[in-house]
């Protein structure tokens, strides 16, 4: 009989405990299963939720939750933890507006002990949430749930360097599936695989332990003397076959390669581990995509999905031929520039894939670095490669781009390095939340020494503007959105030719109204002039790309012609592109009447990137209905 795997009640925290080993590997199942479905309809990320099922019921079934807390790393990997604190009906609108997040939160549950995101921070959180509690004197336990790509995370080398100088009481939980969002690389990757086929050494079965320190009086002695002549062991092991795992040398007592889909030996582990004062680490092996032969069989393809059909998988999605997207752009046109100039080299941070660069590294491997989870040695990385007179492309996400900030502008910026940087997913992105906007990157740029910004409207400029950052004497910054690249036909120019980035296009003639637009902007005002016309309001529509610098000049201009400017741009409001030039224009003699339109709520949550915009206005009805307000003052 099939069981409905939606209307069965579903255990939450503690209950879980009070299952047998039988019902717990029935409970596994049935998460599957629903994770499945409701992915499937809503999109998510797929494989790494597949491969914790066990390790989360194990986690609920030994830990007194929410007395004690687990930080997940990165976060995408929490929805068996959050089906199993009482989040399951909410689980069916998954990242949709309105609905349950794809990540930690913690305003929405007890259960969700700090909101994560960005990779490699949960050791720093789980030390800190550890401290606190030992400060305040308050009892519980912490644990850390972090992958084997995260880990070499250079903000995770730094915590577990200071957890073991500080001996925090802290449990490590490394969910060692050989992936992240692309294949793991890096000496990281290879102690891992050193430690999954080197023995078991430890001496005698955690489950030991943990009995005598049940016996009174006796108990812990007992255990002092069995962990001296075990440290002793180990060391007699390490001079004998000469090896051990880098975590025990640093300071933690490390258990593993344990089976994490073995929920039995994975809550003895963890009892035990809890018994253990300094820190503890136990080293999991987990399968991602377990239990959907779609996603065991390409665990990459499956991270992140858009929705699909369970019995098709991802095959089912029907790709347009005329569609494509910006990040293809730049795929294409760097490895067609490549071709031609020996000194280009790209440098991708875990996301060769998401930033178009999977070519790029087929054809020159020899130029292609990925750097894993490290984007502050990548752009460090790439101003080495600059000063020693290479031409290095370095591709990020916005929101991931934000970690290397120092470095952009100390390795970078002030030596006025020639560094083309690519930001994919800039602007608002969607379904996965305020952790992954990508709208912070032009208030943290714009000030910056010797950087020139860009934001291509179409595709043509895309590729113009790569072709043009060969022969830039400094570091260009390039942000586009996710979305498809599009084109349109210009009526005309304000000032400079076709092939000039700094120049401002005028794409729509109008009268008493302009509308200045930054990079794809420029399509949702067009739109709306489309509209507006209808109704007699005939504005006119300004296409600049240039972000820094902009051509003040050509804006003067077009104030000389329009009495009232709009500048509209999809990264935050606040102190972004618009208010910048607002204040550059503040001085000016002549008179008009300006405002700027931007993203006004950074913590809005996940929603589509449509819905994103809608909210703050920057959609075609939010810019006719701002037009027709500024349309509708009267001048004196």
């Amino acid at each position: 009989m099939v069981v409905d795997i939606d209307s069965e009640k579903w255990p939450v925290g503690s209950e879980v405990a009070c299952l047998t080993l039988e019902e717990k590997v029935e409970l596994a199942a049935r998460l599957r299963q629903y994770i499945i479905k409701y992915t499937a309809k809503n999109g998510g990320h797929l494989s790494s939720n597949l491969g914790v099922v066990e390790l989360t019921i194990a986690l609920l079934s030994t830990y007194d939750i929410p007395r004690d807390s687990v930080v997940f790393d990165v976060g995408h990997q929490s929805y068996s933890w959050k089906i199993l604190t009482g989040r399951a009906e909410e689980f069916r609108q998954l990242r949709q507006e309105g609905g349950l997040s794809g990540f930690p939160k913690t305003e929405e549950s007890g259960y969700d002990s700090f909101n994560t995101g960005h990779s490699s921070t949960s050791l720093s959180a789980a030390s800190g949430l550890a401290r606190a509690r030992k400060l305040r004197g308050e009892p519980g336990e912490v644990v850390a749930v972090i992958g084997d790509g995260a880990i070499s995370g250079g903000m995770a080398y730094e915590a577990i360097n200071d957890i073991c100088q500080e001996n925090d009481n802290i449990v490590v939980v490394l969910n060692d599936n050989q992936m992240s969002i692309e294949q793991v690389v890096g000496g990281m990757s290879r102690h891992l695989e050193y430690l999954r086929v080197t023995p078991r050494y430890l001496s005698l079965k955690s489950r030991w332990l943990d009995r005598f320190n049940r016996v009174p009086l006796l108990g812990k002695p007992i255990v002092k003397i069995i962990e001296a002549f075990k440290s002793a062991g180990r060391k007699i092991i390490h001079s004998y076959r000469g090896y051990s795992s880098m975590f025990e040398r640093l300071g933690f007592r490390y258990y593993g390669p344990i089976d994490g889909h073995d929920i039995r030996q994975l809550e003895r582990y963890l009892r035990s581990a809890r018994s253990i004062k300094g820190p503890v680490l136990l080293h999991v092996i987990t399968q991602k995509g377990k239990g959907y032969s779609f996603a065991e069989a390409s665990p990459s393809d499956y991270h992140g999905v858009a929705p699909f059909e369970i019995d098709l998988g991802l095959n089912n999605a029907t790709a347009d031929n005329h569609v494509t997207s910006w990040s293809q752009v730049f795929g294409s046109e760097i490895v067609a520039m490549a071709e031609d100039n020996p000194l280009i080299c790209a440098i991708s941070a875990a996301m060769t894939s998401g930033t178009g660069l999977l070519e790029f590294e087929s054809r020159f491997p020899e130029r292609f670095f990925d750097v894993g989870i490290a984007e502050q040695h990548a752009l460090t990385l790439a101003a080495g490669l600059a000063m020693g007179g290479m031409r290095p492309y370095v591709a990020l996400y916005s929101t991931f781009f934000q970690r290397g900030m120092d470095q952009l502008i100390h390795d970078i910026c002030l030596q006025n390095l020639p560094v083309t940087i690519t930001l994919d997913r800039a602007g608002a992105v969607g379904s996965d939340g305020e952790t992954h906007q990508g709208i912070f990157d032009l208030p943290l740029t714009l000030a910056l020494p010797n950087l020139e910004i860009f934001a291509p409207a179409t595709e043509s400029d895309l590729r113009t503007l790569l072709r043009q950052s060969q022969n830039m004497e400094g570091p260009v910054l390039i942000r586009y959105p996710k979305e498809n690249a599009r084109q349109f036909v210009e009526t005309g120019f304000i000032q400079g030719t076709e092939l000039d980035p700094y120049a401002i296009r005028e794409v729509r003639r109008g009268e008493s109204m302009a509308v200045i637009a930054l990079g794809t902007m420029v399509f949702p005002a067009l739109e709306a002039a489309d509209y507006l016309f209808k109704k007699g309001i005939n504005i006119g529509i300004f296409s600049v790309i240039s972000a820094k610098p902009t051509n003040i000049h050509a804006i003067m201009c077009i104030a000389n012609n329009y009495d009232r400017l709009l500048f509209i741009e999809d990264g935050i409001k606040e102190s972004g592109w618009g208010e910048g030039i607002l204040a550059q224009l503040a001085g000016s003699e002549i008179c008009f009447d300006s405002e700027s339109l931007g993203i006004l709520y950074p913590l809005a949550g996940q929603a589509e990137r449509s819905g994103l915009l809608n909210k703050s206005g920057l959609d075609a009805k939010g810019i006719i209905s701002k037009v027709e307000a500024l349309h509708n003052i009267k001048r004196e």
